[in-house]
């Protein structure tokens, strides 16, 4: 298990830059503990309203899982698409495949770099429950993260990965001998329909009936029931929902120097060379925002005779779901 812990802090720095450029948050992670515990064992201590991320690395045949607390559907949804929601459904599940993709393609470059190519198949957003159903080793290697800088208290995150060596093979069950009995079954119920119509037509061979009728008593018809097409079908083709539609817009950035009040009849003695004094001190960071909203704080530079601005820091998570809530 050390092998494996050892293995996978090379690639905490990776995923920490990846989160602060998601979250516009500062984020450390440590590894709180470890271990490779049975399959139950694994999964005891997870609860029912637990995200899970589940992937299969068709390379090495290993299940691939991510838990994470429920807490990151707010922290994704209030960066990701300016509105907080705190519970699994269609908006947060496309969002956390989204998420989970980027971070896969992260990881990904650092793996190819260790000359190691996993091959996963699509993630699955799933619940405790139907993670269960998915297990396909009897040991896993578990690793306990925690993680600090996107919210007041540290975010947990868990780490899945399962042992090929205790692969569980799949119990042979009687599916071929069931398919046999359901096709003589079958076989049975049309072997009379057959016999009636062959006697029918050679029936009507020996009377001597005419062409037409002897077609008649052959010819059948049946009701055909088209499936219907509905709306949700042309937006799972289409992918109407998928985050990359929002990748081109544009944002205004703009940088607040200060603020002063005036009443009205100051505002009409301004004239040319006139100094408005404002209420923020000199040397006392400026406020960064995008489309009105302060995300961070920052110093004033020149750059090439250009003005610019230094972040020097990011406005918490809890502080932009407040504005958000209260309507500001």
């Amino acid at each position: 298990m050390e092998n494996v812990k050892e293995e996978f802090k090379q690639y905490l720095p990776a995923i920490e830059e990846f989160l602060t450029s998601v979250l516009l948050e500062e984020t450390h992670i440590e590894i709180a503990n470890s271990d490779s515990p049975e399959n139950e064992s694994a999964l005891e201590h997870l609860k029912e309203t637990d995200i899970v991320l589940y992937a299969r690395d068709q390379v090495h045949d290993a299940d691939v899982i991510i838990v994470l607390d429920p807490e990151w559907y707010g922290l994704l949804s209030s960066i990701m698409l300016g509105i907080e929601e705190k519970e699994k459904n269609d908006t947060t599940i496309e969002l956390l495949e989204e998420f989970s993709d980027d971070l896969s393609d992260v990881v990904f470059k650092k793996l190819k770099e260790n000359e190691i190519e996993p091959e996963l198949t699509k993630v699955q957003v799933l619940s405790k429950s139907e993670m269960q159903e998915q297990l396909a080793h009897s040991e896993y290697f578990w690793i306990n993260l925690e993680i600090e800088g996107l919210a007041d208290n540290k975010v947990r995150a868990e780490f899945l990965l399962g042992d090929p060596a205790t692969k569980i093979e799949p119990e042979e069950t009687d599916e071929v001998q069931d398919v046999d009995e359901q096709t003589d079954t079958t076989s049975e119920r049309i072997s009379p329909i057959v016999e009636t119509e062959k006697d029918s037509l050679e029936s009507g061979k020996e009377k001597g009936a005419p062409k037409e009728a002897r077609q008649e008593q052959v010819i059948s018809a049946r009701h055909i029931e088209f499936a219907e097409f509905s709306e949700e079908d042309e937006q799972e083709n289409g992918e109407t929902h998928s985050m990359d539609l929002l990748k081109d817009v544009e944002l205004d950035v703009s940088v607040e120097l200060g603020r002063i009040e005036l009443p009205l009849g100051k505002v009409l003695q301004l004239a040319k060379g006139s100094v408005v004094e404002l209420e923020k001190l000199a040397g006392e960071p400026v406020d960064i925002l995008v489309n009105g909203n302060r995300i961070a704080l920052g110093e004033v530079v020149v750059i090439d005779e250009h003005f610019g601005v230094r972040i020097s820091s990011l406005v918490t998570t809890k502080k932009r779901l407040a504005k958000i809530s209260n309507g500001s």
